[in-house]
């Protein structure tokens, strides 16, 4: 048997073994075949180089030792849950400096200021590769106390689960209403980057407007946040979110090629965590670590995405799994 032949029964026994996207399964199987049948026909009148076969076995030894999907300049890690899924695709070519990571948190603070509590705003950031990201930044209103966040939350999010136990050091420092970078919905970012790029001024990186859509509460799109504080300062903290989701929810992160991605089980759920040490927007140490993973509720109109996340390096993946996996 060709090598060509051994490593397309390889491919499909992967392919069996390992959940991806239908699309890119499709165009993945649909390219090794036209690739192995050209490889055919080509070998019939020349002699192997094995410039084919080592092409492929370089796209297998991707999927199968990376742990995600090796797809053009990207990985992409995916866990399905039902017709709901989480995606993080990681961009190879994706880098920001850390100058400009900075900027950016300071433009968000700024935004912040000037809300009142529970309002949004829309921020264009055109980016120095090229590439344009929109973002919805919340002011939550703050809670002192667990029991007044959940009486004002759980009549939009529903049910919602705590913490039972925390990591020594560890204390409840407020509940907030939304998480500072809200879920954008596709028809918002076509709306609003339209709005905001016709507002960006040559030479500019930031344009930002306050959000004309219905109050995250009422629209039921918000993520409350508990905030848990460590001992050694302002970026030593666990934050719990909880994000409904419709039942049909894609929810994509994109990250780059720095972060650390893999496949882990909450009890007994898939869930993902992603790891980085150069994410500057969300820290000033530029550490961020986060496990995530879908609720799926049964004969209800939302899921709940979860999310347990630090911006400590000194909190280890199995204090936020212990954590995750504690809360009740």
């Amino acid at each position: 048997m060709s090598a060509e032949s051994q490593l397309k029964l390889k491919f499909n026994s992967y392919r069996q073994r390992t959940k991806m996207p239908e699309q890119l399964d499709l165009r993945l199987a649909a390219s090794f075949e036209q690739f192995h049948q050209a490889e055919q026909r080509e070998n019939s009148c020349r002699p192997i180089r094995g410039r084919g076969t080592a092409r492929i076995a370089l796209v297998l030894c991707g999927l199968m030792l990376f742990g995600g999907v090796v797809y053009g300049a990207e990985r992409l890690w995916q866990v399905t849950y039902g017709a709901t899924s989480l995606e993080v695709d990681i961009h190879e070519g994706a880098y920001e400096s850390a100058v400009f990571a900075n900027q950016t948190r300071r433009v968000i603070a700024d935004i912040q200021s000037q809300l009142a509590d529970n309002e949004s705003a829309m921020l264009l950031i055109a980016r120095s590769n090229g590439m344009t990201e929109l973002r919805m930044i919340n002011r939550p209103q703050i809670f002192t106390d667990i029991d007044s966040w959940k009486k004002a939350m759980e009549p939009v999010t529903s049910k919602l689960t705590v913490p039972g136990r925390m990591p020594e050091g560890y204390h409840f420092a407020e509940g907030r209403s939304d998480s500072t970078v809200g879920i954008t919905d596709s028809s918002w970012v076509k709306k609003y980057t339209n709005v905001l790029t016709k507002r960006l001024k040559p030479g500019e990186h930031y344009a930002w407007i306050k959000s004309f859509n219905v109050p995250n509460q009422q629209a039921g799109t918000v993520s409350p946040e508990l905030v848990y504080q460590g001992p050694k300062g302002e970026n030593d903290f666990i934050s719990i979110t909880y994000s409904p989701l419709t039942p049909w929810a894609q929810l994509t992160s994109d990250v780059g090629a720095d972060t650390r991605v893999e496949h882990l089980r909450v009890n007994s759920v898939e869930a993902l965590y992603v790891e980085n040490r150069q994410a500057y927007e969300n820290n000033s140490n530029g550490y961020y670590a986060y496990i995530r993973w879908i609720e799926v509720r049964e004969n209800e109109e939302r899921n709940m995405m979860v999310q347990v996340s630090t911006g400590s390096p000194e909190v280890t993946r199995e204090m936020l799994l212990k954590v995750a996996e504690g809360l009740r």
